[in-house]
């Protein structure tokens, strides 16, 4: 089977497709990960073929709105849509805010799923569902949001912090990856060299790390005060330095693999996007949440009513009220027994290669259904080309539907 994934060009987004396509990719499936160039290449890292399309993440810039997804898909599906014709697959996996790939699926009659990003990550889906329409009617699809809406979804959440709005296609749980390491990677030597017995892990992420300027300088000098280790990664486009020398116990770098430190770390403080927020839970970990936008404020505020974090938001995130909070996380046995709870939530839940196993038998009938009429089925030979292209320059693709 072919199986096409894709995302948009944001490094959480495309970490959490990883553990599915590798696990596709184990199982003999022909895998291709379409995302934006920069972002590709760390795809292929890990020895999956990837499709460079639509804008990179610099080009397309930080998240600031709905509007942004709906223009990177238009860019993107004006990439795929030639390579889909091309390649055929016979299933389309995208994340959750990735719409490129519900026009490619509607296009060629394809199964498409849903790959869940965390918690709330589509948040209220009535923002998205008119854009997504207009997206669809730009390619000569009609109803795109509500197909999107009922295709099935892959909930990487716990099932004590989901939601309590499933989609209409039906919810199959995936254990959140823990990211894999690529060929390489590792931890520093001065990681062993850290003095104290407990560490405490601080990031802001990767996107929205550099919103509010200063706060990852104010959460490090109060940090720094804690009997801990302190492990500070300043995301990309930081320079690790600009934070001034630090004491023996304080390691700043610009990433580190998540997979490789946690296991190593006592308290994670964060921004909350989903990558950290359920990678810490997955190891049991006890979280300080620092909620910069999006999903994050969702995010703490589902981890924190259980119990398993604490949450400062805006002005309240002083040094004093960041190495309060860390201290309390540390010393009260209790945000460890909330967090270990969620831990073995995770754990039961099933893993890439039984959650594969159950998206190839609705590949299956969704095959069986397209032949006997029940599906969209272009007329033409899938081995030749999935739908005739005409108007290509125009950027659109008619689909000839055979009658029933």
């Amino acid at each position: 089977m072919r199986i096409l994934f894709t995302a948009c060009p944001l490094f959480g987004h495309v970490n959490t497709l990883l553990p599915l396509a590798l696990a596709a990719q184990r199982a003999g499936h022909e895998v291709a990960v379409a995302t934006g160039a920069d972002l590709g290449a760390r795809v292929a890292r890990r020895g999956l073929a990837t499709w460079p399309v639509g804008p990179t993440g610099a080009e397309a810039g930080t998240p600031s709105s709905p509007a942004y997804f709906w223009h990177t898909a238009h860019q993107r599906a004006a990439d795929l849509l030639p390579l889909v014709d091309t390649w055929g697959p016979d299933l389309v996996v995208s994340e959750e805010l990735e719409f490129a790939g519900a026009v490619v699926a509607a296009r060629g009659g394809l199964r498409h799923v849903v790959h869940g990003l965390g918690i709330a990550a589509a948040g209220d889906w009535s923002m998205f569902a008119a854009s997504v329409d207009e997206l669809g009617r730009q390619w000569e699809v009609s109803g795109l949001a509500q197909m999107r809406r009922a295709a099935p979804y892959l909930s990487i959440c716990p099932p004590s912090l989901a939601p309590q709005d499933p989609p209409e296609g039906g919810v199959r749980r995936l254990r959140p990856g823990l990211g894999e390491p690529a060929a390489g990677e590792g931890l520093p030597a001065s990681l062993d060299a850290l003095p104290h017995e407990r560490t405490v892990h601080l990031t802001l992420g990767t996107v929205f790390h550099q919103l509010r300027p200063g706060l990852l300088d104010a959460a490090v000098a109060g940090l720094r005060d804690l009997p801990a280790n302190l492990v500070v990664t300043v995301g990309p486009g930081v320079d690790p330095e600009h934070l001034g020398p630090q004491p023996p116990h304080v390691l700043v770098e610009r990433y580190l693999p998540h997979a490789l430190l946690l296991p190593r770390c006592d308290v994670v403080v964060s921004q909350g996007g989903a990558g950290i927020l359920l990678g810490a839970l997955a190891h049991g970990l006890p979280q300080l949440v620092l909620p910069q936008a999006a999903d994050q404020f969702a995010n703490a505020a589902a981890v924190g009513g259980v119990g398993a974090a604490l949450v400062l938001e805006g002005s309240a995130a002083t040094p004093s009220a960041i190495c309060e909070a860390v201290n309390a996380l540390l010393t009260n046995p209790r945000y460890v027994i909330a967090a270990r709870a969620l831990a073995a939530e995770i754990d039961a839940m099933p893993g890439p290669d039984d959650a594969l196993a159950s998206i190839e038998s609705g590949v299956a009938t969704h095959q069986v259904a397209r032949d006997i009429g029940s599906a969209p089925h272009p007329t033409c030979d899938r081995r030749a080309g999935m739908v005739r292209r005409d108007g290509l320059a125009r950027g659109k693709v008619v689909v000839e539907v055979a009658p029933s």
